[in-house]
């Protein structure tokens, strides 16, 4: 819902910027149509457009969406969770694994040793992973949460609530820009960073399947079961209950025993995949499911770049309309640093492309995001048809 609402919104900005559509509906562009339902208070709000009407409504959902978006993310699921997490790292300390049984030979507790041992590796990796997912969440919550109440004076300016002053006028706009254009900073750093993560993921995944296809057990590393290799050929998608925030008290009381009943059950497949050389060999359905997930992540990787390449253009644009605010001499009395920011545009242009600009980019990344999915799975289906017909 939320792509489709930016889509719509950022669309209907690049409608304004470039005037379309002024002789086929020109009510668009009339103030005095909505004067007919409604007369809004002169002498500024009564200029607002339809269209201008139908932009705020939409900035409007982008300031509440925005702002339960970070909060979700800085408490659901950033500090609750690395809150649980901190608690299941206490219990899990207090007894991370079963004890071997005491009538057992010694070479079931050499097996058994060996088991638990793997399986200590295993949990302790997935409650880092997941505290490392919980901080990320907290930090771009920070991010996204002020970028919500800044589009408040966006929705505001598209009623020309800025022009009357109210609500801080202009200055106050142009703060809620550079507050926008500071939280982004940190997104686009994410942008590049979990490109790179899905990519070399994909490369693990590819470099973990031709390891273990075809292999016999003896060809095996004795140490091959990791956090890794458990979510990739153990327990698929592997989702421990403490990748969720607990949710009511009888939640947190029942941590203990929830975690009891984990580790049994990753002790259980980490001894079965040890003890049975059949179970190691990856079957070619298996590798086959493997490497779509393999080029799936790489596919993600590669729109996460799509997507970096939107919001730097939007951010540059967007800023642009912050430096002429502040610069707003023309010619020779601005700085160097600003004229070439401009890149030899007057401020008017300048502001306007890329204001235009931004609001391309923007229209762009929710087509990207909704249609990128039936993309991927058609080239993915594709590629799979095209190497069965060669095997």
């Amino acid at each position: 819902m939320d792509a489709i609402v930016q889509l719509v919104r950022n669309a209907m900005c690049c409608v304004k910027d470039l005037q379309l559509f002024t002789d086929t509906f020109p009510f668009l562009y009339d103030p005095a149509y909505l004067a007919k339902f409604y007369k809004f208070p002169a002498p500024y709000m009564s200029k607002t457009t339809p269209l201008e009407l139908l932009i705020s409504f939409s900035q409007l959902y982008a300031a509440f969406s925005c702002c339960r978006s970070g909060y979700k993310l800085i408490f659901s699921q950033g500090i609750s969770k690395l809150i649980r997490l901190g608690r299941i790292a206490d219990l899990f300390a207090k007894h991370p694994v079963s004890v071997s049984k005491k009538d057992a030979d010694d070479k079931d507790k050499d097996v058994d040793k060996a088991t638990n041992k793997k399986t200590i590796a295993i949990i302790t990796s997935s409650i880092l992973h997941e505290g490392n997912a919980a901080l990320k969440n907290t930090l771009i919550g920070l991010c996204v949460l002020p970028i919500g109440i800044a589009f408040f004076w966006l929705f505001a300016n598209s009623l020309h609530l800025t022009e009357a002053g109210t609500i801080g006028g202009l200055p106050a706009l142009i703060h809620a820009l550079i507050v926008m254009e500071i939280a982004l900073l940190p997104l686009l750093y994410y942008m590049i960073k979990d490109g790179a993560a899905a990519i070399r993921k994909g490369g693990r995944i590819r470099a973990l399947i031709g390891k273990f296809n075809n292999k016999k057990q003896k060809d095996l590393d004795k140490n091959w079961i990791s956090f890794e290799t458990y979510n990739f050929f153990i327990v698929r998608d592997w989702t421990p209950f403490w990748t969720l925030s607990a949710t009511s008290s009888a939640d947190i009381m029942a941590e203990d025993k929830m975690l009891v009943k984990e580790v049994e059950a990753v002790e259980k497949h980490v001894k079965a995949k040890s003890s049975s050389p059949d179970e190691v060999v990856l079957k070619k359905d298996a590798a086959g499911d493997l490497e779509t997930v393999a080029k799936m992540s790489n596919l993600e990787g590669y729109r996460e770049f799509v997507y970096f390449v939107f919001n730097f253009i939007a951010f540059y644009g967007y800023l642009l309309g912050i430096i002429v605010y502040y610069y707003d001499q023309e010619g020779e009395k601005q700085p160097d640093f600003v004229r070439n920011l401009k890149l030899g545009y007057s401020n008017a242009d300048a502001d306007w492309g890329g204001n235009f600009a931004g609001d391309m980019m923007w229209t762009l990344e929710p087509i990207a995001i909704l249609v990128s999915p039936l993309i991927f799975k058609r080239i993915v289906q594709s590629s799979s048809v095209g190497k069965t017909k060669t095997d």
